[in-house]
């Protein structure tokens, strides 16, 4: 065991949920949401993200942050799928969920602390916009849905996978609600809008869970890479696909979905 880890302190209920997410990792293919998945409290998700990532023996410098029902929420997106434009990746059962979203790239830390940040010092360890595709591709079987929020978030949020796009430095003040963005599927535009971002600002959701840190892999370090919302109605994909992003004055990025 880790020093200072509390492995010991995982409930037989996270350890076998972790045990459950393991072996869909390992299979790549889902598994169904059994009475342990179905019982965890939230309390438990984060050591559950925690027992997942040892067991696949990465770790994570990119994070989701979202706010569910006026609740933070975060999770990992591991060392393994998160890649440059341009990478390629297989579809899973099911279907991968694109999501064309704003990140951020820090600067310095936002180390846990007792005294909450305040949204200048948010904005102040931010140093760079970004686009991303986020792939969405539970582990969970029929999910989003079946999974209830606690195992939700134990599966790092659904993330399957993450594209990291074109940046520029991070200006106070960016707005999220006057970005012009644009995505294709195969040269087919799937949606050409201005704003969608669920909070029409990305600092808030950062912010908010920046003060409910709760994580086992570090939490949010310099370098580390933050999305923060999907800007648009997110569509389930199947079949192979070439996708494309961009967002004016942000750039652009790819990835291509293999069978």
């Amino acid at each position: 065991s880790v020093p200072g880890s509390c492995d010991m302190a995982a409930s037989d209920t996270a350890a076998k949920v972790a045990e459950a997410l393991l072996s869909a990792y390992a299979s790549g293919h889902r598994v169904a949401v059994d009475e342990h998945s179905a019982a965890l409290p939230l309390s438990e998700a984060m050591h559950v993200q925690g027992l997942v990532a040892k067991g696949l023996n990465t770790g994570a410098h990119a994070w989701k942050v979202a706010v569910i029902n006026g609740t933070p929420a975060y999770a990992p997106m591991l060392d393994p799928v998160v890649k440059p434009s341009g990478a390629s990746f297989t579809i899973p059962d099911e279907g991968f969920i694109v999501e064309v979203e704003l990140a951020l790239r820090l600067k310095s830390d936002l180390s846990p602390r007792a005294e909450p940040y305040t949204y200048a010092e948010i904005e102040a360890a931010v140093g760079e916009l970004l686009i991303g595709i986020e792939l969405i591709g539970s582990r969970f079987q029929k999910s989003p849905g079946a999974a209830p929020f606690p195992a939700w978030v134990a599966d790092n949020l659904g993330n399957g996978a993450y594209i990291i796009g074109a940046s520029v430095p991070f200006v106070s003040g960016a707005h999220a609600s006057n970005l012009h963005m644009q995505w294709w599927a195969d040269g087919q535009v799937q949606a050409d809008q201005i704003g969608g971002h669920p909070q029409g600002d990305v600092i808030q959701p950062l912010l908010l869970n920046a003060n409910a840190q709760t994580d086992q892999l570090g939490g949010f370090k310099a370098g580390d890479v933050i999305t923060t919302g999907c800007l648009h109605k997110p569509s389930v994909h199947t079949a192979p696909a070439s996708i494309k992003a961009t967002i004016d004055g942000v750039g652009s990025v790819e990835v291509t979905l293999t069978q």
